[in-house]
């Protein structure tokens, strides 16, 4: 199994979840056994990331790993929160992350991390 983990230190810089994005898709070329859309596997790791910022204290990991048939994305961040899947109104511009997570990914949860805080994963196959 090959995978690599990227921490993310708030407040993160301008540009940085671009630069995230490319060691992502340069990791996937590395690592191209599953068969995953790049687009689709990026849209989920940003949308994971970006939830993981806006709501969680401390720093953020991200991993990346893959077996012969499947492709893992987890992010890590301190809190204890559960994601909750919201009803967004039509007009608002956020809310709708895990609703996106579904439909992207081929599974998706999250666990408890052993010396706190939690991990959303989802997998692509």
């Amino acid at each position: 199994m090959a995978h690599e983990t990227r921490r993310i230190q708030p407040p993160i810089p301008p540009g940085y979840l671009a630069e995230l994005r490319r060691w992502a898709r340069h990791w996937l070329k590395q690592n191209s056994r599953v068969p995953a859309d790049p687009d689709t596997v990026m849209l989920a790791l940003t949308e994971m990331v970006t939830n993981s910022i806006r709501h969680a204290p401390g720093p953020v990991e991200v991993e990346l790993s893959v077996d012969t048939r499947v492709l893992v994305v987890g992010v890590s961040d301190l809190s204890t929160v559960l994601p909750q899947q919201s009803t967004a109104p039509t007009e608002a511009e956020d809310g709708r992350g895990l609703i996106l997570l579904e439909q992207l990914a081929n599974r998706w949860g999250v666990r408890a991390r052993p010396h706190g805080g939690k991990t959303v994963w989802c997998e692509f196959s």
